[in-house]
């Protein structure tokens, strides 16, 4: 990888940091990875190039940065909290945050592995710092398993797969048009929920 200059001490050039981020997003859907540079995201921010060697060091930086920043609905769900017994309200907003971190998400791992410095710098960020599918699934299936106890969902269902199966629906909503031009045959957020619900929701013969 080719070494960045050092970033800059001192207060930082003028520029925003968010607008450095959606420039490097804008760019690495429209031109890809191969055409993501520090010159061309400060032109599309309108910041100077040492403004974004400040903030984020090097092309590595601004993809990492992009890839944090798509974490924040999911750390917002955590800070909030999620439980009771409104049990499609909590999988749509789980789904939700899901999602929206993987608009973003999927168009830098996506990246990652057309340049193999990147792709293993950022699967190094990830095992490191514990990152991947299994923290969602985890944490909804403690959910569901909770709500098994409640008696809210049935208990002969496994809560680890139903989780997977929300999360890899949501993988589907967030990449198949990018990845093959067309979203048909994936399930809607609402059809998926449905589905869960009818599968998840104990009926009389269930209970009994």
């Amino acid at each position: 990888m080719t070494t960045a200059p050092a970033p800059r001490r001192g207060r930082p050039p003028s520029g925003g940091r968010e607008e450095i981020l959606s420039a490097t997003l804008a760019v690495l859907r429209e031109r890809g990875v191969a055409k993501l540079t520090t010159r061309e995201v400060a032109r599309r921010a309108g910041v100077s190039e040492g403004s974004i060697y400040y903030h984020f060091t090097d092309r590595f930086g601004l993809l990492l940065a992009v890839f944090e920043r798509g974490l924040r609905p999911l750390a917002d769900l955590n800070q909030r909290g999620y439980g009771g017994t409104d049990l499609r309200g909590t999988l749509a907003g789980f789904m939700a945050a899901v999602e929206a971190f993987l608009d973003p998400a999927v168009d830098v791992l996506t990246a990652a592995q057309s340049d193999a410095d990147l792709r293993d710098a950022l699967g190094a960020h990830m095992r490191e710092n514990d990152l991947g599918p299994h923290r969602g699934i985890t944490m909804l299936g403690a959910y569901l398993e909770q709500q098994q106890r409640l008696g809210v969902v049935r208990a002969d269902v496994e809560p680890d797969t139903v989780a997977y199966t929300l999360v890899s629906g949501c993988y589907m909503r967030a990449s198949q048009e990018r990845m093959v031009g067309h979203t048909l045959g994936v399930a809607s957020r609402e059809q998926q929920l449905d589905l869960l619900m009818t599968l998840l929701v104990p009926t009389e013969d269930a209970v009994k």
